[in-house]
């Protein structure tokens, strides 16, 4: 106890000197935690993020494929096309309609990977809905001959409008991020689906100039077919309006196609069948478990796959990498300056107390000549190292909660790349056309039709002071104390009284 009273006094007596090594110290721990700090912030929202990006994929047919396909097409006359479709067994013309889609089989196996959570089919599809008219794609058409022949190559009129089927109506992508909501009746229904029932989601606005209400019936044209059997009734079971417009581009005639008034949603099979298009899916859609499989996810389709590069798996690893990396870095820019923060600090106490002990060598040989154990010498100093450690790591705690955030910004906008963009000529006609149609966003972003240049995440670093930061703050200052006994320990073990008095 005497010992402990002694090492506090000794504290107290020598303010000048110890205030000296409280604020090196003060400064040193000040930027350990800080740095501690903004890597367990980092840490924690690189995990976070993982939770909601970087876990979903598509397969889908390949961009250059497609593109490879619509090029192929372009070149052909309307009499080389009638004359293959004269010479195709029914077979063979499923084949070619479904030549830039996915085989559903394929999509459902794929589904069974013991890493898929959910996923969906789904497909897109221009159908003509002779009653009513497209007004926007009408003015699109009415732009440039090229335009309008490449449209009526593809067999899209003035009557065409997208149908999106999918599985379970709730569960399309842009009901799911909030861009559209459904007002008035309810989704189609995974049953609906099964049963290929004939019943369809319309957008409000469209509704509104066509005098569509829940209930009524439109009518669509199976594709390539004539006549009543070419009809299709299809029940409104619900009608949704846009809260977010789809993105649209800024430049180009593309930027009117496919407006938000013009998509109906309705169960896959049932669009599947006016597609003539049975067993083919546009894309399956699969959310798995985490980022981390993503290479095992690929490796798996690739072997499902097989030779052919008409298929691909795309997820949003870019996206997840896109926030993540920048955090990452802080993280490692963090632990780097922790660990020589750490270090300084272990330096200063060590110093100090070499400096402190060295100068009352006097003092050490009294207490020792009038009896002192080397313990109770020991344990003097021991109090004294932990007053100056605990006051230098009590401040440096409250300074961590003011600076931290500060250090952790400055730490993301140094890590974060900038991104250079650049433009060249803006493709113009049917080219555009095809081109965007090929550079799909993921499903997941908005539909297969919306545009590129909507509002990503960023990595964002909010350093909160957790509360295991106060454990570790305790583990530092333990750890510094004890290093800190170092010098007195050894002094005071090779210490003789005798020679000491000796030689006053």
């Amino acid at each position: 106890m005497r010992a402990l009273k002694r090492g506090f006094r000794s504290f107290r007596r020598h303010p000048a000197a110890n205030l000296v090594v409280v604020l090196l110290l003060f400064v040193c721990l000040t930027f350990c935690l800080s740095m501690l700090a903004v890597k367990l912030a980092a840490d924690s929202q690189t995990e976070a993020v993982k939770g909601r990006i970087g876990n979903y994929g598509e397969i889908r047919s390949s961009s250059g494929y497609m593109m490879s396909t619509f090029e192929r097409e372009r070149g052909k006359s309307e009499a080389e096309r009638a004359r293959e479709v004269r010479g195709m067994s029914e077979e063979e013309e499923l084949e070619e309609r479904a030549k830039t889609l996915v085989p559903e089989e394929l999509a459902d196996a794929f589904s069974r990977h013991r890493y898929i959570l959910t996923y969906d089919k789904i497909l897109t599809a221009g159908v003509t809905v002779p009653g009513i008219k497209n007004v926007e794609l009408s003015s699109m058409l009415d732009l440039s001959k090229e335009i309008k022949e490449g449209a009526a190559a593809s067999g899209i009129t003035e009557h065409t409008f997208v149908f999106e089927g999918n599985t379970n109506g709730a569960s399309a992508s842009e009901f799911l991020n909030g861009s559209k909501r459904l007002i008035a009746g309810s989704f189609y229904t995974y049953a609906d689906h099964l049963e290929a029932n004939p019943v369809v989601l319309v957008e409000r606005n469209l509704a509104d100039e066509n005098g569509i209400e829940v209930g009524d019936t439109v009518t669509a044209r199976v594709s390539g077919e004539s006549g009543k059997k070419a009809e299709v009734k299809l029940e409104v079971v619900g009608i949704y309006e846009t809260v977010e417009a789809e993105r649209q581009s800024q430049k180009g005639s593309f930027a009117t196609f496919n407006p938000a008034g013009n998509k109906f949603f309705a169960p896959l099979s049932v669009v599947q069948t006016l597609n003539k298009t049975p067993g083919y899916v546009e894309l399956g859609s699969y959310y798995f478990d985490s980022v981390d499989h993503t290479e095992e996810l690929r490796e798996a389709f690739a072997e499902a796959r097989g030779d052919s590069d008409r298929y691909e798996f795309v997820t949003d690893e870019a996206d997840y990498r896109l926030i993540s990396d920048p955090l990452e870095k802080v993280g490692k820019t963090s632990l780097i300056g922790f660990g020589g923060a750490l270090g300084a600090s272990a330096l200063i106490i060590l110093l100090a107390m070499a400096i402190i002990v060295g100068g009352r060598t006097r003092e050490l040989g009294v207490l020792k000549a009038i009896g002192a154990t080397d313990r109770q010498v020991v344990t003097q100093y021991a109090v004294e190292v932990l007053c100056i450690c605990l006051v230098a790591i009590a401040l440096a705690t409250l300074a961590t909660a003011l600076v931290s955030q500060g250090i952790g910004d400055w730490l993301l906008s140094g890590s974060e790349n900038g991104r250079v963009v650049e433009e060249g000529e803006e493709a113009s006609g049917y080219a555009a056309m095809m081109a965007r149609l090929t550079e799909r966003n993921l499903y997941k972003e908005g539909g297969l039709f919306s545009l590129p240049g909507g509002e990503k995440e960023e990595a964002q670093l909010n350093v909160v002071y957790q509360g295991r930061m106060l454990a570790y703050g305790i583990l530092i200052l333990l750890g510094i104390s004890l290093l800190g006994m170092a010098i007195p320990v050894a002094w005071i073990n090779r210490l003789e009284p005798a020679r000491v008095l000796s030689m006053e």
